[in-house]
């Protein structure tokens, strides 16, 4: 496997940048002659100050490191989502089954929490009860997980994401608050902006509940607001239109739960018009055939 030293020593060249040129300042040539020949480890304040010189991320530097691939940490979330939209419930097994044998072998309980994460889509997938064979422990592991780590990333909020049905709605209130706060230094990091937001769309829509139910009372109502305010906060990027749509289109949904059906109906219909005039009409499509369900229960 090529080491960092050989990525930076092929990237220096590429952008004609002699030894000489990049140490100075920094480190002695030699020093840095030896970290591209693998002679030599270096620091990682030495190693950004070369990056910032050569104009070049930590993120970008691995992008080219792998190959011009994601991370792994990607590449794993990838497999799984493709898995997932594909439909292929073999595929999503067999990804669970590999979790499980390196929990096994390595006894590390985050491998656990994967193996939870893929058999939720593997479930959805098969269409079965998602719960089906969870113990207790097993939601402790997760939960135990996500409370104990400090401050979450893009590895724990894409866990949680993947979890979230699991939970009991008061577990998951709780998680998300939770998950807000404690990425709230990483959030100006687009990968975990978008990851945050994702929690955030998925807490509001789980704590909604299903369509069928929308005649009911609306138990978490403050909490919706609530979350729908973290999400004003993230301050979704004028460049991300979907999401602001899928906003409009929550903000509807919420109101449409609340009672107040006028108001939600012109949230979803105006939301489904922008897509269309953006040509998204599958995904218009699809928004119609919410708010239709929607009134349709409450017709019954």
């Amino acid at each position: 496997m090529i080491t960092y030293g050989k990525t930076l020593r092929e990237i220096r060249k590429q952008k004609g940048v002699t030894l000489k040129e990049l140490a100075d300042g920094i480190c002695s040539v030699s020093f840095l002659s030896k970290f591209e020949t693998d002679a030599s480890d270096i620091t990682l304040g030495l190693f950004t100050r070369i990056l910032d010189k050569l104009m070049l991320t930590m993120d970008e530097f691995l992008f080219i490191h792998n190959d011009f691939q994601p991370s792994q940490l990607e590449q794993f979330f990838k497999k799984v989502k493709g898995a997932y939209f594909s439909r292929n419930a073999t595929l999503l097994k067999e990804l669970k089954e590999e979790e499980l044998r390196k929990w096994k072998q390595y006894g590390v309980e985050t491998y656990h929490c994967n193996a939870l994460m893929i058999q939720v889509s593997e479930r959805i997938v098969s269409k079965k009860i998602i719960d089906e064979d969870v113990q207790a422990h097993d939601i402790k592991v997760l939960t135990d997980y996500l409370f104990q780590v400090e401050v979450w990333g893009y590895y724990e909020l894409m866990l949680y994401n993947g979890t979230i049905l699991l939970l009991q709605p008061e577990m998951a209130i709780l998680l998300s608050r939770t998950a807000y706060e404690k990425s709230a230094r990483y959030q100006e990091f687009d990968k975990v902006k978008v990851a945050i937001s994702s929690v955030l769309f998925n807490t509001i829509i789980f704590l909604l509940g299903p369509v069928n139910r929308f005649e009911e009372p609306l138990t978490y109502e403050k909490e919706i607001a609530e979350f729908l305010s973290y999400l004003e906060q993230v301050s979704i990027s004028e460049r991300n239109l979907l999401e602001r749509i899928q906003l409009m289109e929550l903000k509807g949904a919420y109101e449409l739960r609340s009672g107040n059906k006028r108001d939600g109906i012109a949230k979803i219909e105006e939301a489904v018009l922008i897509l269309n005039k953006l040509k998204a009409h599958q995904l218009a499509k699809n928004m119609e055939s919410y708010l239709q369900q929607i009134i349709d229960f409450s017709k019954g």
